[in-house]
């Protein structure tokens, strides 16, 4: 990577001048001051007690001279800015045009194996917007860290027991008939999930107003949890209908799994897990139950099994953790995208697993505590019924979309898909966002659609050109390009550097926004140069151009977890 040279080129100018110090490469904003500029020389003033402008004039002096930097400038008040030769750039949009990328290596430890769980929907509740934007976000770091290396496995640790459940079952068992029931039975899934939301809200409503038919929702989450009982049939049935509900969905938006957890796996051993903790002083009785104590620790006070003696999420947790920790091998990160509201949650059940076992958990797990997506209203809610459901997005999006462009069905799913993931991706994880559709589909802004139609345009003058690019190439002579030719044909090297920088710090959104630079750099080009009626060597290095761009849209796109269409 042509950063990594440039920064040990630097270095050894530091060694010259007698000085070992980090030091950091930034793009300048404006490209007429370069392609790379250090401000070391400022850091090292007061270090050195000299100029900045003297010490960068020395750096600058002892800089390695090579075929890659084509020149070195110092600005005031103390700046090192550097040019990279020109063939370089022009060599390498060759590379990617043969598909070739190069991606720095980054692991998380030292056996570059991790676990991403995401996803994690509740059974019986719809899959809204929310779990959309974390499956988004989870498929993207898992393609991101496979890019720089890792070995990657994906798991869901997917609810299927607890008070949610017994309230939609109750609701079942006592409202609704046979007949009834027999009725939904044949109907769709996308249905019988509609039925299971009305279903549980209709259970919450009785829960919170009725102190008998608490009672009936309680004990029936008893038997749930004790697998015995006439509602288990029930149980089990609709338990199906929301697995076979939420695999249609990860088909949909691209998404498989190594492993899906469901959290009634994990009752039983969560318990056996918390009895050892209490025995080795971890956990704590208090007022019947299970308990962990974190005042000593900085941490809150959580509950592990309750005084019915059922584990919670936190004893619970235990189990999944010993099982996600032994069933793949010895795991180097276990990153767990779930909302900030479970950050106290994973705090205090990160430490007790440590207590547990410090070899095995103690700095290996990190809660990425993306944010939500908010609506005008607040925070979508199921026990209200404000749920904006993740298909009923995609539709509305696909139903715009084909209105919109007049494309088939196909091509329209493709573009909802990216629409709606785009919109999610481009901001930072742990930025609240509010879905936009008119945004989302926007074919002049920042969105998904602008993304694939400048890709359909590049693959449009490729095949108007039979997808040839000559064999004349142009070695030398940049200083002769035009200035949007130039710019484009620099920016496609950024690319390795902004997926290692998305794997490092968690952040698709680097990705979607190269992507959408690079994007508006191809478009004015496009629109300000002609490419296929240009004389022979200027066709040549702008179908190189274009190809590239291409190739690297398309790349991008696959790392953010959204697929291209040929036409639009």
């Amino acid at each position: 990577m042509v950063k990594d040279k440039l920064l040990e080129n630097l270095k050894t100018a530091l060694k010259k001048i007698g000085v070992e110090e980090e030091v950091s490469l930034e793009h300048p904003a404006n490209s007429n001051f370069g392609d790379y500029a250090t401000s070391i020389a400022l850091k090292l003033a007061k270090t050195l007690k000299k100029n900045p402008l003297q010490i960068a004039q020395e750096i600058k002096k002892n800089f390695p001279k090579d075929d890659l930097v084509e020149k070195v400038e110092v600005m005031k008040p103390g700046f090192i800015n550097f040019w990279i030769n020109s063939n370089y750039f022009l060599d390498f949009a060759r590379e990617v045009t043969e598909g070739k990328f190069d991606i720095p290596e980054f692991y998380l430890g030292k056996n570059k194996k991790i676990m991403i769980e995401f996803a994690h929907p509740n059974t019986h509740k719809l899959f809204h917007i929310g779990h959309l934007r974390n499956i988004s976000i989870g498929e993207s770091l898992v393609r991101v860290f496979e890019a720089v290396g890792s070995k990657v496995v994906r798991s869901n640790y997917q609810g299927d027991v607890g008070l949610h459940i017994a309230k939609c079952i109750w609701f079942i068992k006592y409202k609704s008939s046979e007949k009834e029931l027999n009725e939904i039975r044949k109907k769709s899934l996308q249905e019988k999930m509609t039925y299971l939301g009305k279903a549980y809200s209709a259970g919450q409503v009785a829960y919170d107003k009725n102190e008998k038919l608490k009672k009936e929702i309680i004990e029936i989450n008893g038997m749930i949890y004790k697998q015995r009982g006439d509602v288990l049939a029930i149980y089990e049935e609709t338990r199906k209908w929301s697995f076979d509900y939420f695999d249609e969905i990860y088909k949909r938006v691209y998404t498989k799994f190594d492993r899906l957890y469901p959290e009634s796996e994990f009752a039983q051993r969560g318990i056996e897990i918390c009895k050892l903790a209490e025995k080795k002083g971890i956990l704590k009785r208090s007022e019947g139950a299970l308990v962990f104590v974190g005042k000593p620790y900085g941490l809150d006070t959580r509950v592990f099994i309750n005084s019915l003696g059922y584990p919670t999420y936190e004893g619970k947790e235990l189990a999944l953790a010993e099982k996600e920790f032994s069933e793949f091998g010895e795991l180097d990160k276990c990153i767990h995208v779930v909302t900030p509201e479970q950050t106290s949650f994973f705090k205090v059940t990160f430490k007790v697993e440590e207590l547990l076992n410090e070899k095995k958990f103690k700095d290996i797990q990190y809660h990425l505590a993306y944010e939500w997506v908010k609506l005008k209203q607040g925070k979508m809610s199921s026990r209200t019924g404000n749920v904006i459901e993740a298909e009923w997005l995609i539709d509305k999006a696909k139903e715009i979309i084909i209105q919109k462009f007049k494309c088939d069905g196909k091509t329209a799913e493709i573009i909802a898909i990216a629409a709606v993931k785009y919109s999610f991706l481009k901001n930072n994880v742990f930025s609240q966002i509010s879905f936009d559709f008119d945004e989302s589909i926007s074919l002049e802004g920042n969105s998904g659609p602008y993304l694939l139609y400048t890709y359909v345009r590049t693959q449009s003058v490729l095949k108007k050109s039979d997808n040839h690019l000559g064999t004349t190439w142009i070695k030398d002579g940049m200083a002769n390009f035009e200035k949007e030719e130039n710019e484009l044909l620099r920016v496609f090297s950024n690319f390795q550097e902004v997926v290692y920088e998305a794997a490092k710090n968690f952040a698709p959104n680097l990705i979607a926004n190269y992507l959408y630079d690079l994007a508006q750099k191809y478009n004015l080009f496009y629109q300000k140069h002609k490419i296929l009626e240009s004389d022979k060597k200027t066709r040549n290095l702008r179908l190189l151009l274009t190809k590239a761009t291409g190739q690297v849209i398309k790349n991008g796109l696959y790392l953010l977890g959204i697929k291209t269409v040929e036409k639009m």
